[in-house]
């Protein structure tokens, strides 16, 4: 991930353009915003959404869902989040740790006993410490698994995919000392997930759809590209320019899911934005403790919260706010939510060339001082 440096220095961005207020509960069109940062970029579309006082302001989605078609976006359109779906993992488990299922400091050991040979040294690794990024696991997997992992995607379920890579995983010895030091990765995260699946006896998917994209009537949310195998239905990711079809090479195989696998339209993942900037105990998590947990570091010295995302506290955001961003290397996503000005925004597109963290973070900074 990327450093706060560049939204500090564009922030100041200006547009020339009023928008309109809410009407009839309609969000003001962000299209004028989009479009021309849009046709300066390398990308094939932005879809943007801001939430303000607790409403979802503004929306727009302006570009084609793919290169050499022109049919165009829309606001109702799918976007792949990649690892911004490590937030809504990291809300599941804190939905059920809230249940009983587990506590925070449950154990690998504890929830894998018998269905995986574990590494001495990963055994007393909690849930929360791989949430928050502290957990061992290197930010690269190593090679022959990842290799595996691929080969398994389409022939055998997600969840014994995920088992298999899990208890790979497991079995060697973690990449630093766990607690140490901070190391972001999708492992970690598979881990997590495979320890929900454990527990609960379903699979990361369907916990994921009923205890959290249906109460926060995330209608459009589900796995994996969103486009249907040959069909311009919805956008196509790109890479170096080029789209690519959906199927098996469109996405990340399901061994790391729960790190990176969720698309949603821009409007429904403003609603889990939403959920976390309102803090709103009862409608998925009860406690306000929850919340605080997700969103707090595990130590003064911390990159990321419990709930994945990068912690930040700075003056000129209002002092606290959560950033995230995502990527399966075709598509990216930038989320920021700053409670200290009620304000909230993310950004999607369909292509992630290194331009790509740029292009999002000059609509971020002008959603910043959107009016």
């Amino acid at each position: 991930m990327r450093a706060l440096t560049l939204l500090l220095s564009t922030q100041l961005l200006t547009m020339p353009v009023a928008l309109s207020e809410l009407i009839d509960e309609r969000a003001a069109d962000l299209s004028p915003i989009l479009k021309p940062i849009l046709e300066k970029s390398q990308l094939p579309s932005l879809a943007a959404a801001l939430i303000d006082d607790g409403r979802i302001k503004a929306t727009g989605a302006v570009g084609v869902r793919k290169f050499g078609d022109q049919t165009p976006v829309t606001v109702g359109d799918k976007y792949h989040l990649g690892s911004c779906t490590k937030p809504m993992t990291a809300t599941l488990a804190a939905i059920l740790i809230e249940d009983g299922l587990l506590t925070w400091e449950t154990t690998i050991s504890e929830a894998l006993k018998g269905k995986a040979r574990i590494h001495r040294d990963f055994r007393d690794v909690t849930i929360e410490q791989l949430l928050a990024h502290v957990g061992g696991f290197s930010s690269h997997c190593p090679p022959s698994v990842w290799k595996k992992a691929f080969r398994n995607q389409g022939k055998i379920p997600a969840t014994e995919q995920r088992m298999e890579f899990v208890k790979a995983l497991l079995q060697e010895k973690p990449g630093y000392e766990p607690g140490t030091k901070t190391v972001y990765s999708n492992q970690g995260y598979a881990v997590v997930g495979v320890i929900l699946e454990s527990l609960s006896d379903q699979p990361w998917e369907q916990l994921m759809s009923e205890r959290v994209f249906e109460p926060l009537g995330m209608t459009s949310a589900g796995f994996r590209e969103p486009a249907s195998a040959g069909k311009n239905d919805q956008p196509w990711g790109h890479r170096d320019g080029e789209p690519i079809a959906p199927g098996l090479g469109a996405d990340n195989p399901d061994a790391i899911a729960p790190a990176g696998a969720v698309h949603a339209s821009i409007v429904d993942w403003a609603k889990f934005a939403r959920f976390h900037l309102e803090k709103e105990p009862g409608k998925l998590l009860k406690k306000a403790e929850s919340f605080d947990r997700l969103n707090s570091t595990l130590k003064k010295s911390g990159l990321h919260g419990v709930g994945g995302w990068l912690v930040h506290n700075e003056e000129r955001f209002g002092g606290h706010a959560l950033q995230m961003t995502g990527s399966n290397t075709m598509w990216y996503a930038l989320l920021w939510i700053l409670p200290g000005r009620s304000k909230a925004f993310v950004v999607s597109t369909n292509a992630a060339p290194e331009s790509a963290f740029a292009t999002c973070e000059q609509v971020a900074a002008a959603l910043m001082s959107y009016r």
